[in-house]
């Protein structure tokens, strides 16, 4: 096989291009695929330490934030109140996650919260807080008397006749007196007693182990019934300056209920002013406040003192520190500046939600690594895809601050080729499918060359044939032509010969040169033709009518069975030449004796056409080509029967441009049925 320039550049390319490469890649993806395990078992160990160093990342990233947040908040502290008259004024507070107190020094003093620090006690004489049995007979009679006088009257007559052997027990008769009063509603005489008790602070009852407060808010309560509001405003504020101005702070529960209690009331008067209720709302606020830090800081002085007088280890100025209840942070220098120090306390339960969270967010990639997060010894907060034989690779400490461990896992090399199995599998087979595509396009290559060899050689023997079947004719009406216009036949049954034979030439080409027009037309689709409903049976008549004489001077048998007024909707032309190609096959093809046999008939909504002959048959191996362009069964060159190769494909193309099928039937030596099937018209 001759094969062209151009198509042996297209061959190199696609040896060099494709063919080449994908060998070459498949040697070595057969290298990696069999390394597979050990690549997986080395993917594996990065991935691991990809995955502890993404976990200390976003616990660190996590922390600065908070640890700068503190910073910012410190800088909110030094600008809290330093005086009474500051609080209503006081500036916005900031908040930071995951901490629930903070406390800001400067040269070792605290500065925030200050509401004298250095003068808290929490500490009492309980020793006189038990009542006499005199008084606890007047409280009984109180409590279920129906009318007060006569607990009324027993209070005066006891205070008038007896000599007292302590001021308790003076005391203890006057607040009888005004609960009397206030259930009376005798607000005035309510409000002389608590005047008098008032005059004698942080003294002890059996109700109560420091009536102080009780009293401020009974005192704020019976202004409030009076609706003196200005009065019970004056009151609290008086209240709150005796209490920042005391030199001991005491029962700080009761202090925060009774200044929350008469905060909360102001603020719902209805003639209060917008700045006054601002002024109080931020009083409420910042004062509560520092109590809470307060409380606090007295209930963790060990560990506030122990961390103070820590010298700082960590050259970015952290310090942790915990004990069985409390984890505190200090800042100080670099993080800070000069000598200023904040310590914070931890709210544990908070921050460990905060920092469980952005773990697990950022482990949610990491499906493929056994590993868990836990807390202490035995609290295991995150665990991901570990199984009971999974053997301990490493372990470090992930958060200093709540003890969090992060551990890893070993996987085992039966476990890695185990999930490594899925894409060996997916790679094999893509590998054999790039192979196999490979394959499938050389066969598809050479066949395409190999039906190019065929389609120019069909072509060459096609315009040879075609140079012949035109040049012979010519030569015969030329020869005969001028034989006649010389005067060399004088016999009148000569030139009637003659003139025959040219008639029968100038046909011939005719024919031949009709034919390569009908197939020019069919290269144009239905565009080059003119459809209407036409009488098929008559088509079919008419072609027999002039091929007739050929078939008999060839000594054939003709049987024709027409059925008349068979429609038909397409190109007159067309079906002729198709009619027309069929019969003149079975003529040539045909020797004497021989039958053919032309069939039109009806079959349901078809129109069916059919030419049978008992000629040379065709080989079930040229069946498939017959239709093909140019070609023609056996040598071309060798061939004895004339064509040109294209009566058969412009069959073809007619039928399938008028949207019929066309079969054959042949055996060789016992002839050849053509069948083709139109639709009737309606």
């Amino acid at each position: 096989m001759r094969i062209s320039r151009s198509n042996l550049l297209f061959l190199s390319f696609f040896a060099g291009g494709i063919v080449l490469p994908t060998a070459i890649l498949s040697f070595l993806s057969v290298r990696n695929i069999q390394n597979e395990a050990y690549l997986a078992q080395k993917n594996y160990s990065e991935s691991t330490a990809t995955f502890r160093e993404q976990c200390e990342s976003t616990i660190s990233k996590e922390q600065n934030k908070i640890f700068q947040e503190i910073k910012s908040a410190s800088l909110y502290l030094y600008e809290q109140p330093h005086s009474l008259l500051d609080f209503g004024n006081a500036t916005q507070f900031k908040t930071v996650n995951g901490i629930e107190a903070m406390f800001l020094y400067n040269n070792g003093t605290l500065i925030y919260p200050d509401i004298s620090s250095k003068h808290f006690s929490k500490t009492s004489d309980y020793s006189n807080s038990i009542a006499s049995q005199i008084e606890k007979m007047l409280f009984r009679e109180e409590v279920t008397s129906a009318m007060p006088q006569p607990a009324s009257l027993s209070r005066s007559a006891r205070q008038l006749r007896f000599s007292f052997e302590s001021i308790d027990d003076h005391i203890q008769n006057i607040l009888g007196l005004v609960r009397i009063a206030y259930k009376t509603k005798d607000y005035d005489e309510a409000l002389r007693l608590l005047n008098i008790l008032e005059e004698h602070p942080h003294q002890q009852g059996y109700l109560h182990s420091d009536l102080t407060r009780s009293v401020n808010l009974l005192h704020f309560e019976i202004l409030v019934a009076q609706k003196k509001h200005k009065e019970a405003e004056d009151y609290t504020i008086a209240v709150l300056n005796q209490f920042l101005q005391s030199e001991n702070i005491e029962n700080l529960p009761s202090a925060r209920f009774f200044f929350e209690t008469a905060f909360t009331q102001i603020l719902s008067f209805e003639n209060l002013s917008q700045e006054k209720r601002e002024a109080f709302w931020n009083l409420r606020e910042n004062f509560n406040r520092q109590l809470g830090y307060m409380d606090i800081f007295f209930n963790n002085k060990d560990i506030v003192q122990a961390l103070l007088n820590k010298e700082t280890t960590s050259k970015s100025g952290i310090d942790i520190m915990s004990d069985n209840k409390s984890t505190f942070i200090k800042m100080s220098y670099p993080i800070l500046s000069g000598d200023q120090v904040v310590l914070a306390k931890v709210n544990i339960d908070e921050y460990r939600e905060l920092m469980r969270s952005k773990l697990k967010t950022s482990s949610q990639g990491w499906k493929s690594i056994p590993f868990s997060i836990t807390e202490g010894p035995d609290k295991t907060l995150i665990l991901g895809h570990v199984s009971d034989s999974s053997a301990v690779m490493t372990q470090v400490v992930l958060d200093k601050v709540i003890s969090w461990n992060l551990t890893l896992y070993e996987k085992g090399l039966s476990e890695i080729k185990r999930e490594t199995r899925k894409r060996m599998f997916l790679m094999y087979g893509l590998l054999s499918f790039s192979l196999i595509t490979v394959l499938l396009g050389s066969i598809v290559m050479f066949r395409f060359l190999t039906q190019e060899h065929k389609l120019l050689a069909m072509k060459a023997n096609f315009l040879s044939s075609v140079s012949h079947e035109l040049k012979t004719p010519l030569t015969s009406i030329k020869m005969f032509a001028e034989m006649m216009a010389r005067g060399r036949v004088q016999k009148v049954e000569k030139v009637q010969e003659y003139s025959g034979l040219i008639g029968k030439e100038a046909t011939r080409l005719e024919n031949l040169i009709g034919a390569i027009l009908n197939y020019t037309r069919m290269e144009h689709g239905k565009g080059g033709f003119h459809w209407e409903k036409l009488d098929f049976s008559a088509c079919v008549q008419k072609v027999f009518d002039n091929v007739e004489d050929i078939g008999v001077e060839k000594g054939l048998m003709f049987n024709t069975k027409i059925e008349p007024s068979m429609f038909v909707v397409g190109d007159y032309t067309a079906l002729y030449s198709l009619v027309q190609n069929l019969i003149e096959n079975a003529i040539k093809y045909t020797n004497a004796p021989g039958d053919i046999t032309i069939t039109v008939a009806p079959d349901e909504d078809r129109v069916v056409f059919s030419v049978a002959d008992t000629g040379i048959g065709i080989p079930s191996s040229e069946q498939k080509n017959i239709f093909n362009d140019f070609y023609r069964v056996g040598d071309e060159m060798t061939r004895s029967t004339k064509g040109s190769g294209l009566g058969l494909a412009i069959v073809k193309r007619v039928a399938e441009t008028h949207k019929a099928t066309i079969s054959l039937t042949s055996k060789p030596g016992k002839g050849s049925t053509f069948t083709v099937r139109f639709k009737k018209a309606e």
